[in-house]
């Protein structure tokens, strides 16, 4: 990998707000997020020569920043966009150039809608994404549907990792607070309402995508409440998306119509019986 050295950049907009608590995360995202969420503080670091600080250093250590089936774009910028590397008096520290969603918006910008999810708010975008690399879209820890369950989900489990939560300090008033959703035992079905699809089936409004989470609200910002998309022509999203389910139920049945209707064509009688041949005189 090349070495790119740039000064970091000054983030435009800051993200950072109000903190907010820690959302209901399953077991394993905890046990990848067991330190702080945010390394706010120098990190200690076996000691490296001033020479040596580079991303092909740094990669040759951790190669597991760069594997995934999504890999973040920083990544292939240098870590030293994101990580500052001190080297003095045979100790190295690591910091970050920025810290929080201050980090991020130095390349992402910040959303100015008024209705801003949680953890979003408070800048810790690293409760859902990995800033390196992940093998689900965008660098989420887990797939949309199971990660927004973690928080907005009822589960089975919810006693165990609640446990493991107030153990982060988290009380469980703030988490009994958090908006919950109920779903059948498949998780496919039951929001908003018992037969509304989740999961599985088509997404009309997305071509080539599954319908999950993401079809009805977005996971950062809305004009709307309770996070709900934004249909372009400010069409409201429940609309726009059984227009298209018509849509295509029409387009089906015109299409299957049509082979019938020619089926029948060809089967009917012409009506049109053959001219008597005469016979020569």
């Amino acid at each position: 990998m090349v070495s790119v050295s740039l000064t970091p950049v000054k983030p435009r907009k800051s993200i950072s707000g109000v903190n907010l608590t820690l959302p209901f995360l399953p077991l394993a995202i905890l046990v990848m997020l067991s330190g702080p969420v945010l390394a706010e503080e120098p990190t200690a670091h076996p000691f490296i020569e001033k020479k040596d600080i580079k991303s092909e250093t740094c990669l040759t250590c951790h190669p597991d920043k760069k594997q995934g089936k999504f890999v973040h774009s920083a990544v292939g910028m240098g870590c030293e966009n994101c990580h500052q590397a001190t080297s003095e008096k045979d100790k190295t520290t690591i910091t970050l150039v920025a810290t929080g969603g201050d980090l991020c918006a130095m390349c992402h910008e910040a959303s100015k809608d008024d209705v801003q999810h949680g953890p979003y708010k408070s800048g810790q975008c690293l409760i859902c994404h990995d800033p390196h690399a992940s093998e689900f879209k965008a660098q989420t820890r887990a797939e949309v549907n199971s990660l927004c369950l973690a928080c907005h989900g009822l589960t089975p489990g919810q006693g165990a990792m609640a446990a493991v939560l107030v153990s982060q300090k988290i009380s469980k008033a703030d988490l009994d607070a958090m908006p919950k959703i109920e779903l059948d035992r498949t998780q496919r079905i039951g929001h908003p309402w018992v037969t509304h699809p989740v999961a599985v089936v088509a997404d009309p409004l997305r071509g080539g995508e599954k319908m999950s989470c993401l079809s009805c609200h977005t996971p950062h910002a809305s004009a709307q409440e309770s996070l709900i998309v934004s249909v372009k022509g400010g069409q409201n999203v429940c609309d726009a998306c059984h227009k298209a389910v018509d849509e295509l139920r029409a387009a089906r049945t015109k299409s299957q119509s049509q082979p019938r209707a020619q089926q029948q064509m060809q089967q009917k009688p012409t009506g049109s019986a053959q001219p008597e041949q005469k016979e020569k005189p």
